[in-house]
């Protein structure tokens, strides 16, 4: 008689499965806090970078540069936004600055000038979008590597 006997060592694997749900909610909160930085970090950025806006800024009724959203001797709306994790599935970028909503959407006598990277609907731009799942991926990708000990 011949026989061959197979033994499966699946310890390491089943110690890679058991880390799998704390390594999944590391990548979550390594991608939200990354897309929190990304979104703050391009907002403030939309104010000299055309390019990062959502739409084209109006020009001013006198075509002045749009110094006082800029340059503003006291940090002016550029410089304000910050972003925080809100929860395990949440992250939050604002401004304390009041009239900083008059400006991304517009008001009855001013027109938009939007500088968050979204549009009128909320949808994120397309630049945004990408880096976002980019963002996403690199967090979960890290971490399963991490998980593989590769």
């Amino acid at each position: 008689m011949i026989s061959v006997t197979i033994n499966l060592d699946t310890s390491r694997f089943d110690r890679m499965m058991s880390d799998f749900p704390a390594a999944m909610a590391r990548a979550r909160l390594k991608a939200l806090k990354t897309i929190g930085d990304r979104i703050r970090n391009d907002t403030g950025r939309a104010f000299k970078t055309a390019s990062l806006r959502p739409s084209p800024w109006a020009p001013r009724k006198d075509n002045a540069p749009h110094q006082l959203l800029i340059k503003h001797p006291v940090g002016g709306l550029w410089q304000s936004f910050q972003s925080r994790l809100t929860g395990s599935d949440t992250v939050v970028v604002y401004t304390d600055k009041k009239y900083a909503g008059y400006h991304q959407l517009g008001t009855k006598k001013m027109p938009a000038r939007p500088f968050f990277p979204f549009d009128r609907n909320g949808q994120p731009t397309p630049r945004i979008m990408r880096k976002i799942k980019a963002d996403i991926e690199a967090a979960y990708e890290a971490e399963l590597r991490k998980l593989g000990g590769h």
